[in-house]
């Protein structure tokens, strides 16, 4: 198999290494509709901690899949919201919520 192809080993462990852990799928679902600050984050993540949901948004914010916007300046706020690399992921979380659905 070539390893430029879509279907490539390399392409399909870049994904995984990237988004396939527990929650940060569910992070970016989140984020689809709006932007969203880590206390409503942790309210809608039932039963993720606080350090999980940080080190899932640092790494998030490492791939460039989400950015991290001040709205509030004292004391600091930040709001979460997808890049375009992050809105990418729509589709993606629209077929499996299909395939789940399907499943269940």
């Amino acid at each position: 198999m070539e390893k430029n192809s879509a279907n490539s080993p390399d392409c399909i462990l870049y994904t995984l290494s990237t988004l396939g852990d527990k929650w940060s799928l569910l992070i970016v679902r989140e984020m689809t509709e709006c932007p969203q600050s880590f206390s409503d984050l942790e309210a809608s993540l039932d039963g993720i901690s606080p350090r999980t949901l940080s080190m899932r948004l640092n790494k998030l914010l490492s791939d460039k899949i989400i950015i991290k916007n001040l709205y509030c300046e004292h004391p600091p706020r930040y709001q979460y919201s997808l890049t375009e690399k992050g809105t990418d992921l729509k589709n993606i979380l629209k077929d499996m919520s299909v395939w789940g659905k399907k499943y269940v």
